[in-house]
């Protein structure tokens, strides 16, 4: 199944579900008022109540929007997905422990935490959905562009997803990983320069692969159209040697020589 795009991982898309899911909770429950939340919460300081319950889950979002901006995952729609129902259950936990205590409710605090659950499983999935669908139309958008203009263009993210370097793609000779670090060697004006990425391999997998590069061992990733040929030492380890001047030869393991030779 594909990743979702790198835009859901900008800054802007967990603003936004941090101010939207609050907020749609907030309007849906005063002016519907569904599940018998009246019934719930008492009808004495109803608005008062879910005031102070909108806010809960406004700080929830926002404890699980940075983790989610911070931490370095790589998510499909399926496990996107699943971060959003555990972000509702982050959310139901809170909100339960606050009409269990404040309210004074005589329910046992597990069976409030199911109802919390319930109401916010089946009010949150409407914001959810149009927030996903916006920025997967926002960032279709932004993505149609020309065939050769996407090829054109590599876009490079620091673990902050901050963009740090845009370079063609036919510019890049290899890269190559460095503890927390990656290095990108390009061509400039025939000269061979390189950039150092603070990021991990693992999170450029996307944007090479689509831009041409291949996976030649486990710490680089090599443009096939500056491979000049192969080479195996005496030792049997195979090398790409390319075709510019002061670059080493990048090793090539068997478990992605086939892959390699296929696109030369």
């Amino acid at each position: 199944m594909s990743l979702v795009p790198r835009l859901f991982r900008r800054f802007s898309p967990q603003l936004l579900h941090m101010i939207v899911l609050p907020l749609f909770v907030f309007a849906f429950t005063l002016v519907y008022r569904p599940l018998g939340v009246s019934h719930m919460i008492g009808q004495e300081f109803f608005g008062v109540h879910v005031t102070i319950a909108t806010c809960i889950i406004l700080v929830s979002v926002i404890i699980m929007r940075v983790l989610y901006y911070f931490l370095p995952l790589r998510l499909n729609y399926t496990l996107y997905t699943l971060w959003c129902v555990g972000e509702t259950l982050f959310m139901s936990f809170f909100v339960a422990l606050y009409l269990w205590l404040v309210l004074d409710k005589p329910a046992p605090y597990f069976d409030i935490m199911m109802y919390s659950f319930k109401y916010l499983f089946f009010t949150l999935p409407i914001p959810y959905a149009i927030l996903a669908l916006s920025i997967k139309v926002y960032d279709s958008n932004i993505s149609s562009e020309t065939p050769a203009e996407s090829q054109k263009r590599m876009r490079f993210y620091d673990v902050s997803h901050n963009l740090k370097f845009v370079i063609t793609a036919g510019s890049i000779l290899y890269i190559g990983a460095d503890v927390n670090y990656v290095n990108i060697y390009y061509l400039d004006n025939g000269k061979v320069k390189s950039y150092v990425l603070r990021n991990s391999m693992r999170s450029i997998d996307e944007v090479c692969l689509s831009n041409g590069l291949v996976r030649c061992h486990r710490s680089f990733y090599i443009n096939p159209s500056h491979v000049k040929v192969l080479r195996k030492d005496k030792e049997g380890v195979v090398y790409a040697v390319l075709d510019a001047d002061d670059v080493r030869d990048i090793p090539v393991s068997k478990k992605f020589y086939n892959n390699l030779t296929e696109l030369l």
